[in-house]
């Protein structure tokens, strides 16, 4: 079909599996185990960061005194917790469906994301998709995180895609401006976005185009925003 994307690069959290609150969460957990509560601006920021910049801006090396590795490692366990109390990991509808249907029609697939490596492979034991991605972009593969377009550079640069014929789904406003800056085009997704004037609430409006979700997404809606 003219007019696909050349690749299509996706966000995880909040656009393929609804988890922004469980990473919070097991963040929130984490630290008030060493006597630090997060205020909820801070734990607002969690959405669509990466942990480099969370780490940062939260400042956990001043107030905790760990490194980053063990924010990581102390976060992954209490989300291991909660998980092991019942606690799933919702996968967002059409987002399988949307993979096999770009990985049907030859378009590679990667993920970009601000969360570890080890939480990527987490969801996507839940959303069982590997087979059609061609890699994914973690935390651990770049030196800033979104807003920053680092992650997603780099992904172009794997697949030999131009950044302009490249496709990008997200649904924060660090993802969408990271996407914009670069010099992709940009999709964004209100599934798993609160309404306007709630917390968390991610402005989408910078997007090229704004979907309710990705349900019944077809090529051609793709084609759209590569063309519009």
């Amino acid at each position: 079909m003219i007019g696909l994307p050349q690749a299509l690069l996706l966000d995880l959290d909040g656009t393929l599996v609804h988890s922004e609150h469980i990473h919070t969460e097991g963040l929130v957990r984490f630290c008030a185990g060493r006597g630090l509560e997060l205020s909820e601006s801070e734990q607002l920021f969690v959405i669509g960061h990466a942990w480099q910049e969370i780490y940062a801006e939260l400042r956990l090396e001043a107030r905790l005194g760990t490194t980053l590795a063990e924010v990581l490692a102390g976060t992954s366990a209490a989300k291991d917790e909660m998980f092991a109390a019942g606690l799933r990991l919702p996968v967002l509808e059409g987002a399988r469906e949307l993979v096999s249907l770009a990985h049907a029609a030859g378009i590679p697939v990667a993920i970009v994301s601000g969360s570890s490596r080890a939480e990527i492979v987490q969801a996507l034991a839940v959303l069982e998709i590997a087979a059609a991605l061609r890699f994914y972009v973690g935390a651990e593969d770049v030196t800033r995180g979104k807003p920053s377009p680092e992650g997603y550079v780099l992904a172009a640069q794997r697949l030999g895609a131009a950044p302009e014929r490249c496709l990008v789904i997200e649904d924060s406003e660090a993802g969408i401006a990271a996407g914009l800056a670069a010099g992709m085009r940009v999709l964004a997704t209100a599934a798993a976005n609160p309404p306007p004037g709630r917390p968390g609430h991610q402005r989408q409006q910078s997007a090229h185009r704004v979907i309710p979700g990705l349900a019944g997404l077809q090529l051609s809606d793709l084609a759209a925003v590569m063309t519009s």
